[in-house]
């Protein structure tokens, strides 16, 4: 999460100034941000200046009059948003860096306020948001808002005086609000970390209740799918939280006006007044109830429930925002929460999958995992093929919830129409609700199952999983078909790698009974190695360990006759700036187009152009005389230079250039020494940079005479 401290100042901040200490401190510390600035929306077309800022950030001018439409869009629970997204048409990378961010710190529609961050890191704002660092800002942001609050209720403390006591009672609701809001704050700190989702429901209903003071509350989650919604946990008539796991309801037990709420209205708090009020289905009194109603944008999550039956106190405007501010934070955290908790089941279950060698332990190991950590009742893998004629049976779940062995099991593909479901649907979950339940073609129970067709990359068929709720008898909620989508899709990738391992270890065993008759061809491959062990992979040159091959090669020779041999050092003038200005890519393009020009410099099969080191060639050869060696450097220097490979800051040329070195020694073949001729053809190479490059150096002849 995120320091103690920070959220000690935020907290207590008393002003915008010490909040944007904090703020811009924060975000240079996680972000390692370039510009940051606050700034209110311009209004009437006016020209307007940064409230706070942090180096040069962009001015508010070069903003187009659509940016603010397209950002009002958006509210303080939308998060940190790239200007990569925006959709107003604004090319905003010719004025700032690409990676810059806008978050909208207050929606007041008469002091609309934003946060924007320039040119940050963006492997770190990735970071931050796996470590939830970011949603700090939503903190901030609502402190923000009750610093606007506390200031505009101070102004309204000076008015006091002059429009005497007809206000006091609009002041004093103002420092309600105020405090309502620090409430909701508190609230929102204390649940944002539950260690899961079934916890967050429980704290949710227990932090509207003993936090912001309100009298029942349940929270309510919606499968609009199955077009009804569940019960976690709710408050019973004496005020205490009671699990509501049980309970399902249909939609159309819902007041028309909740439901109109839900599918065609924006707004996030209804009351009704003079209402029934329920606990477990049945009237207990009479007062007013809402639904304070969830939302992942466009997606409804569900709803907290709440009535005044204990108290029978009236909701006041300023509760109502309490709890639409508490609405937008709770949805945020359970957003997170889903994420994260479903981040973790998808890791915990291609951990365990993985260590498995075998299909059948796969499966088995699926089913384990299913019972044991997603909560399903029973789950079954069944093998299939490409044309999905039959099922095979592999690990399942007997009628007592153990995990057994079914590989007897095998069937025609039944025409069932969960069945016939799940192959027009691959790979998504399938269910029906009140059907009979069957184990080995036997009705054992009614209740809801479920069926998904696991397929691979080209749409083949490879296995069917089953689930039912045999035997606890829970719902099949939105949330937990979700987790057997996600976790087939695991399941799905681990069945195709150990099949295609075991694939392997039977061509494996095939293919020891063939080793003898592949030993050539073996051979073969080894050479090829062998030579491409000996090759530069970039310039298709020789390397180091060619070079070293050759002279071995020479001077393990048994030829006694006296001979000339020389060396050639071409190196690349002012590569490394090269790099530098072109970039690398640029750089590995024209060590290639040198090293083609090289290739053509070879004139016998024993000679081979080597790349000794970033940009140094080196071509050793034999029989050839100090002029012929000469011409031959010269040819090289000549052609790299006519290939005009632009080079900007190449001192001695506007193209590619390079400097040659070579020397010559007569010696017979087993006085050779190569470490003697590298001596000199570097020193003469030294001397070609030091004369100012693009230029050929020869120190030629050396005579050395046998003992």
């Amino acid at each position: 999460m995120f320091p103690r401290i920070l959220l000690k100042n935020i907290l207590s901040a008393r002003n915008q100034r010490f909040l944007v200490n904090s703020l811009f401190s924060y975000i240079d510390d996680l972000l390692e941000a370039e510009h940051i600035s606050v700034f209110y929306e311009p209004v009437n077309n006016g020209t307007q200046s940064f409230i706070y800022q942090q180096g040069n950030p962009v001015s508010l001018d070069k903003y187009p009059s659509t940016f603010w439409s397209w950002i009002a869009q958006f509210d303080t629970s939308d998060g940190f948003i790239p200007l990569a997204m925006n959709t107003c048409q604004w090319d905003y990378q010719q004025v700032m860096a690409t990676d810059s961010y806008v978050f909208m710190l207050d929606n007041h529609p008469e002091m609309r306020t934003y946060l924007v961050v320039e040119n940050i890191n963006v492997s770190l704002v990735d970071e931050a948001n796996h470590n939830n660092q970011l949603e700090v800002l939503q903190i901030i942001a609502a402190r923000w808002q009750c610093l606007r609050a506390e200031t505009e209720a101070a102004k309204e403390f000076k008015q006091r005086d002059m429009k005497e006591a007809k206000y006091l009672d609009v002041i004093k609701q103002r420092e309600l609000f105020i405090e309502n809001m620090r409430l909701v704050q508190q609230a929102a700190v204390e649940i944002s970390n539950p260690k899961n989702l079934d916890e967050l429901y429980r704290m949710a209903v227990e932090a509207v209740r003993n936090k912001l003071g309100f009298d029942r509350a349940v929270f309510m989650l919606l499968d609009i799918k199955k077009r009804c919604f569940s019960g976690t946990y709710g408050t019973d008539e004496y005020g205490n939280t009671v699990s509501e796991h049980h309970t399902q309801y249909d939609l159309h037990q819902l007041e028309e006006t909740y439901i109109n709420a839900l599918f065609e209205g924006n707004e996030s708090l209804v009351i009704v007044d003079n209402a029934p009020l329920y606990t477990a289905g049945n009237v207990i009194g009479q007062g007013w109830n809402g639904m304070l109603i969830l939302r992942d944008d466009e997606e409804i999550i569900g709803w907290i429930a709440l009535d005044n039956y204990i108290n029978r106190a009236p909701l006041t405007s300023y509760q109502r925002q309490m709890l639409e501010s508490f609405g937008s934070l709770l949805s945020q955290i359970y957003i997170r929460k889903r994420q994260e908790q479903n981040v973790r089941m998808l890791h915990a279950s291609m951990v365990e999958l993985s260590r498995c060698m075998t299909v059948s332990e796969v499966c088995k190991s699926a089913v384990t995992f299913a019972i044991n950590r997603l909560g399903i009742d029973r789950f079954a893998v069944f093998l299939t093929d490409k044309q999905c004629t039959h099922m095979q049976g592999t690990w399942g779940t007997d009628i007592q919830g153990n995990v057994v062995d079914e590989s007897y099991y095998r069937s025609d593909t039944v025409d069932r129409s969960i069945v016939n479901a799940a192959r027009i649907n691959p790979n998504d979950v399938v269910f029906e609700e009140s059907v009979p339940i069957y184990h080995d073609f036997h009705i054992v129970g009614f209740g809801w199952t479920a069926m998904t067709l696991l397929v691979d990359n080209n749409g083949d068929p490879v296995a069917f999983i089953a689930a039912d709720n045999l035997l606890r008898r829970s719902p099949l909620t939105h949330q937990l078909r979700e987790v057997i989508r996600m976790f087939a899709s695991n399941l799905t990738e681990v069945l195709l790698r150990t099949r295609a391992q075991e694939a392997v270890h039977q061509m494996n065993d095939t293919l020891e009974q063939e080793v003898k008759a592949r030993t050539r061809e073996l051979q073969k491959a080894n050479e090829q190695l062998e030579l491409l062990s000996k090759m530069d992979p970039l310039t298709r040159l020789g390397n180091r360990r060619m070079l070293e091959a050759l002279l071995e090669e020479m001077c393990l020779s048994g030829e006694s006759k006296r001979n000339q041999y020389g060396l050639i050092l071409v190196d690349i003038d002012h590569f490394g700036l090269y790099n530098n200005h072109y970039g690398h890519m640029q750089g590995d393009i024209a060590l290639m187009r040198v090293g083609n020009i090289l290739q053509h410099h070879i004139q016998f099969d024993n000679e081979v152009f080597c790349r000794i080191g970033g940009e140094e060639f080196a071509l050793l050869v034999s029989d050839y005389d100090a002029e012929r060696v000469s011409k031959l450097a010269e040819c090289i220097r000549k052609c790299i230079e006519d290939e005009q490979i632009p080079h900007e800051l190449n001192s001695s040329s506007q193209h590619l250039t390079v400097s040659v070195g070579y020397a010559v020694v007569e010696l017979e073949q087993s006085e050779f020494n190569f470490d003697t001729l590298y001596c000199e053809a570097d020193s003469a190479l030294y001397k070609a940079k030091e004369q100012g490059r693009n230029r050929v150096v020869g120190n030629a002849p050396l005579l050395v005479s046998a003992e």
